[in-house]
């Protein structure tokens, strides 16, 4: 989806990297282990993953995701003992092809408004459904876990509202070519089909555990996920853009 101007051996290599760093992101680097809700884990390895797909493309974004998951549970096994779940790594997999295919969708919309709105739109959203099912559905949940829940997940869509914008024009005023909306935008859309539903699905599953259950937990690390994937991403390209790698004014939709 750029114009990433590097030979076909740099292009593999940098896979390499960033297969190396979202095993790393995901695996060693990460929250996973949160009371109370123990299908949620916050990492960088999303946001390497849908980068890797921006712009490499989706043959090596797909790559990235999928071999992120095999080789990830291989080098670092789960706690509990699971092993390899092909349903969870067709899902890391699907996490590299769709950004592409997503943000090529995205490029047709021609105005910073409107992908602002629905940004912010689908965090909101996020907000109301974790908000109902911790106090409806899961009743059992610890007073002061439902409360950090609620709460957190306000506090981060209110300030999305605001930290959004500002991610916005920190980059406008270094570089006018990135997108910051349409990255926001394609990875909120992302997160949302591939790791909020599809994979909570291969989870529920695999796990034979409630379907809501995975979905409530996965809900939770989302929030924080798309405010690290808008920035990281857009701080990435930024770098390989005064790296000379990829062509100023650039970010064109392929016809």
């Amino acid at each position: 989806m750029f114009n990433y101007k590097v030979s076909e051996v740099r292009r593999m290599v940098l896979a390499g990297l960033l297969l190396a760093l979202t095993i790393i992101f995901t695996r060693f680097l990460s929250i996973q282990y949160i009371p109370g809700i123990p299908f949620t884990r916050i990492s960088l390895g999303p946001c390497m993953i849908i980068f890797a797909s921006l712009l490499l493309g989706p043959i090596y974004g797909g790559a990235v995701g999928g071999l992120s998951d095999l080789f990830g549970i291989l080098m670092v096994p789960n706690a509990q003992g699971y092993s390899i779940n092909p349903l969870i790594t067709v899902c890391y997999t699907l996490l590299g092809i769709v950004p592409w295919l997503v943000y090529k969708l995205v490029l047709k919309i021609k105005s910073e408004r409107v992908e602002y709105i629905a940004l912010i739109s689908v965090l909101f959203a996020f907000t109301i459904f974790v908000t109902i099912v911790t106090l409806t559905i899961y009743q059992d949940l610890k007073l002061w876990v439902k409360l950090v829940i609620i709460i957190g997940s306000s506090v981060i869509s209110v300030a999305s509202v605001f930290l959004v914008p500002l991610i916005n024009r920190f980059f406008k005023k270094k570089d006018s070519t990135i997108k910051v909306y349409k990255i926001g935008f394609t990875s909120a859309i992302v997160e949302f089909v591939v790791l909020f539903l599809l994979n909570s699905f291969a989870k529920a599953y695999y796990f034979q555990t409630d379907v809501l259950f995975i979905m409530f937990c996965q809900g939770v690390a989302f929030f924080i996920n798309i405010l690290l994937d808008t920035f990281l991403i857009s701080y990435l390209i930024f770098i390989l853009k005064r790296m000379s790698h990829i062509d100023d004014g650039e970010i064109n939709e392929k016809e």
